[in-house]
């Protein structure tokens, strides 16, 4: 119960700052005036003026305008007295943005009455054909045994035939009977459909997906009702049902204002059925959100709270199933005297060991290094030796709590203390604030020998100590010397690809020294709110660095490799420590070769090792036998292969369009408005013209292996390589592939395969993902214009 109060808690921080600020809109001023043409204009190669009658007889290439409509046809019939126009043969309507063809056209002009015999039309995202099509309201218009597609050919792949239609434009077509029809054929029949072809979000009742799998049985998926305000958020409100194993109601919503906030919620409740009498509640809870609350200051929250991972059972996200933890968080940022004040909070589970953390607040506020000088003086006073002092300054208030208690309420993860029978915690509550300062001076003797000397102090105020004493504090301080130079050699060649290696040698000594601080063991360490408890040190390090750098010259251009080997090499001197006062002498060796590119291949390897020897154990016996034992070491290769390349596609048959999509009208010679034309291949030169269109594919090898001293000695290492394959079969076919592969232990531990299929103006989606014992597929079968209204889907998993 406490994570639903937490949550509700979390999200009312944020309620103060979505509605700060006025969503304000503008109306602009506007001078647009319509003109209206009430004027007939005609034109056509013969004229006929039938004077008793008040009619005009238009013939061959014929046209006639008033106001917003436009008929063209073989042969037009104006009523002068009634205001009315009727056409014979090829006939062309035109009224304001509506286009219909047909063999005869009748059209009021007066009341924009209109027919269309064996006509066709376009209409928002679909054509519409049939023996008689009628406008009988202002956006309404019925078809008699007619259908409709999508379908963009001059045969359409599928249509949806009814004896009547209905189609109210910009919103809905509805039809019966129904059949549909693929490649002519009948799939399946309805005795009444309606389906949206609105455009853009439209509030309404979304179209269900029914659907049946071995694990759920029978469902429907979906039942939703979506919700949309003007432009800024909408709303979905849905339920899925499932035969076997319960129901889902779920609550998702996305919120955008241009310049001032963005973000997205969704809430989920699941019943699952345990058996005859028992079930199991989960709920989810997740909120994303973004909010400019002035120029430079920000308001972010991600917020997410589940009852059990149970509610994550079937995702076929491969992370979501895996997960085991989960994090929210709220960050407020804002500028302040040349930095940025930092205000958070942060509350973490730990679903496999049943532990909670939460950071209720944590503020800071980091004050980069600045000269000293500026405090005093906005002068550049030149290279004046005392312009390298500065200063800096971090600030760190905390609030933190580490919850072990399974049966732990809002109060314990909020603020509350709690010990077991034997005086453990179990609840554990902390707050404190730190001060950390430093002065740093820092000069280039001679331009190249580095000197610095820098002071640290830091003190700490905690809410009580481990003796249990109440408001306490503490400081420790420490200081640093250092000096280093740098060596440059350059080796040039003039005969190579290789055209200049140079190295950098860079040796560095220091001392660090700090009191005893043994005293601080008594306070607590939380939240990056500490001091040091060591004891007292003296101590001077040594460093060596070795840099090589490459210039390269390939296909006439030079190119450089930066940092192309590193070896850095450490050793320490303890003046308080008894007996060996040396430390291990540490090298860390990365090598990058950058990426090798030939034609299709890609190639880059990223190893890096780290060596420790103990120099206690060196043996010179002469200047040829050197015993040099390495105490420890470690091993770590990343490469990464990739082939890759474009393939090209030509269209040998490419489809006819109908006489919307080509914008050519009175172009077909045959009595029927659809013919199965195709473009004849007659000459090479005709194979050379058609249109190419290019595909990436890829191949991609991810290998990772690293290992160490103690595993080598055993025989063991990690070594894992990735896969991914994405590739273009043919014009229409896609197809993608990924593993995952355990060399070590021979086992494929995961791989899912993709398929895609574009059908013109319908798309078909395959996705198999297997991981272990768990596995799931999508199918999808859906039309490209309407997604959601002519969508077949089914989906299943174990």
């Amino acid at each position: 119960m406490y994570k639903i109060k937490l949550a509700i808690i979390l999200s009312l921080c944020l309620t103060g700052c979505l509605f700060a600020q006025q969503l304000a809109t503008a109306v602009a001023d506007t001078t647009k005036q319509e003109v209206k043409r009430d004027s007939l204009f005609y034109s056509a190669d013969s004229v006929s003026y039938l004077a008793e009658l008040e009619k005009i007889k238009l013939m061959s290439n014929a046209s006639v305008d008033y106001q917003n409509s436009n008929i063209q046809a073989d042969t037009i019939l104006v009523d002068l007295k009634n205001k009315q126009a009727s056409t014979k043969g090829d006939s062309y309507l035109k009224d304001k943005d509506q286009i219909a063809i047909g063999k005869e056209i009748f059209y009021d002009m007066e009341t924009e009455w209109g027919m269309v015999i064996q006509g066709a039309s376009r209409f928002d995202k679909g054509f519409y054909y049939g023996n008689e099509m009628r406008k009988v309201g202002k956006r309404v218009f019925d078809v008699d045994n007619g259908y409709f597609t999508t379908c963009d050919a001059q045969t359409p792949h599928f249509y949806i035939l009814a004896h009547k239609l209905r189609l109210y434009q910009d919103n809905m077509v509805v039809g019966k009977p129904v059949i549909f029809y693929v490649n002519r054929f009948p799939i399946f029949a309805l005795p009444f459909a309606a389906f949206s072809i609105k455009r853009g979000r439209e509030t309404g009742i979304l179209i269900p997906s029914p659907g049946y799998n071995s694990n759920d049985g029978k469902y429907v998926e979906n039942l939703a009702f979506y919700y949309a305000y003007k432009n800024y958020a909408d709303a979905t409100l849905g339920l899925d049902y499932y035969e076997k194993t319960g129901w889902e109601i779920s609550l998702a919503s996305r919120y955008v204002k241009r310049y001032l906030l963005n973000g997205n919620m969704l809430a989920r409740f699941r019943k699952t059925n345990m058996g005859p009498q028992a079930s199991r509640n989960d709920w989810l809870f997740q909120l994303n959100h973004h909010q400019q609350l002035s120029q430079q200051s920000t308001l972010d929250a991600d917020l997410q709270f589940i009852s059990s991972k149970n509610i994550w059972e079937g995702s076929e996200d491969i992370d979501e199933r895996l997960n085991e933890q989960i994090t929210s968080k709220i960050a407020y940022r804002t500028p302040l005297w040349g930095s940025y004040f930092n205000m958070n909070a942060n509350y973490t589970e730990d679903l496999s060991n049943d532990t909670k953390s939460i950071t209720l607040p944590s503020v800071s506020y980091a004050l980069p290094s600045k000269p000293i000088y500026e405090l005093f003086s906005e002068n550049n006073h030149g290279s004046s030796w005392w312009k390298g002092f500065s200063y800096s300054y971090n600030l760190r208030a905390v609030h933190n709590g580490f919850i072990t208690d399974p049966n732990a309420d809002l109060a314990d993860v909020i603020y509350q203390n709690s010990q077991n029978a034997q005086g453990e915690y179990i609840n554990q509550h902390n707050a404190g604030i730190k001060h950390a300062t430093s002065l740093r001076f820092s000069h280039n003797l001679q331009g190249w020998l580095k000197l610095a000397q820098t002071f640290y102090y830091n003190e700490a105020w905690f809410d009580r100590d481990k003796n249990g004493n109440q408001l306490v504090r503490g400081a420790d301080y420490r200081s640093s010397s250092s000096v280093s130079f740098s060596l440059y050699g350059i080796k040039n060649f003039n005969n190579f690809s290789l055209r200049a290696v140079r190295h950098i040698v860079t040796p560095s000594l220091s001392f660090n020294y700090h009191p005893d601080f043994t005293e601080n063991d008594k306070f607590y360490s939380f939240g990056g709110i500490n001091l040091s408890s060591a004891d007292r040190s003296r101590r001077v390090s040594f460093n060596l660095g070795n840099k090589w750098q490459l210039k390269l010259l390939a296909g006439g251009k030079e190119k450089k490799l930066n940092d192309f080997f590193t070896i850095n090499s450490s050793i320490n001197y303890d003046f308080e420590k008894e007996g060996r006062r040396f430390s291990d002498i540490n090298h860390s060796l990365k090598l990058n070769v950058g990426q090798l590119k030939y034609n299709f291949f890609q190639l880059s390897v990223r190893p890096y090792a780290n060596i420790k020897q103990i120099p206690y154990d060196f043996e010179v016996n002469s200047w040829r036998d050197w015993d040099l034992p390495i105490a420890d070491w470690n091993f770590r290769a990343n490469s990464k292969l990739s082939i890759s390349g474009d393939a090209s596609y030509a269209d040998y048959f490419p489809m006819a369009e109908n006489q919307f999509a080509a914008n050519k009208f009175f172009a077909l010679e045959s009595d029927s408005l659809q013919t199965d034309a195709e473009t004849e291949l007659e000459t090479i030169e005709d194979i050379e013209n058609l249109k190419l269109s290019s595909k990436n594919w890829s191949v991609n090898f991810s290998h990772d292996f690293r290992t160490d001293k103690d595993m080598f000695a055993e025989g063991d290492f990690y070594n894992s390589v990735r896969t991914s394959l994405n590739a273009k079969l043919t014009q229409n076919w896609t197809i993608s592939y990924d593993n995952y592969i355990d060399l070590e232990a021979n086992q494929l531990r995961s791989y899912s395969i993709t398929l895609n299929r574009d059908m013109h103006c319908w798309k078909l989606y395959f996705r198999f993902t297997k991981q272990e014992d768990y596995w799931n597929y999508q199918f999808k079968f859906f039309n490209i214009k309407l997604p959601d209204s002519l969508l077949f889907q089914n989906s299943d998993h174990k």
